[in-house]
């Protein structure tokens, strides 16, 4: 009977543990997106007036090129058909899905130039240009926070 309960204890620490580290491997992307728009709001200094216009825009924009990034990724997988040492593709697929592409990152050009001009409405340009640079210190805070974890991991 104690071997039993031994056993089942056992069983139920292993099991936790083992989710518990692969929870932990996994980002969790509304966290990351809670800390990006925490980072922006402080970086910006944003009055409530221009958050409440701003966010609805930022979020709409970063949907849009999110689909446009998607779109793109699925359309160069279609192509992977490779071998060890080459892509094995038609000319005419190649160039099916490099037109594609094209589209897709005129699509994404268009829509940057539209949210630069809604933003103009909203935020001075100072702010526009605050928003670049804390969009790209938050990705380098973010990579590096991986990359520390990575090594981490590693160590283990």
């Amino acid at each position: 009977m104690n071997s039993i309960k031994f056993l089942l204890l056992f069983a139920a620490i292993f099991i936790s543990t083992n989710n518990y580290s692969q929870n932990r491997k996994k980002i969790n992307k509304n966290r990351v997106k809670a800390h990006k728009i925490a980072f922006i709001t402080d970086q910006l200094n944003l009055s409530a007036k221009e958050a409440e216009i701003f966010w609805p825009v930022y979020n709409a924009h970063e949907k849009l090129i999110l689909k446009f990034r998607i779109e793109e990724t699925s359309s160069i997988k279609t192509a992977k058909t490779f071998t060890k040492d080459s892509l094995e593709i038609s000319e005419s697929k190649a160039k099916k899905i490099i037109d594609s592409i094209k589209e897709i990152r005129i699509k994404a050009h268009q829509e940057n130039l539209t949210y630069y001009s809604r933003l103009t409405t909203i935020l001075p340009y100072e702010k526009i240009l605050k928003l670049q640079i804390a969009e790209r210190e938050f990705k380098k805070k973010l990579f590096e926070k991986l990359r520390k974890r990575r090594k981490v991991e590693d160590r283990r």
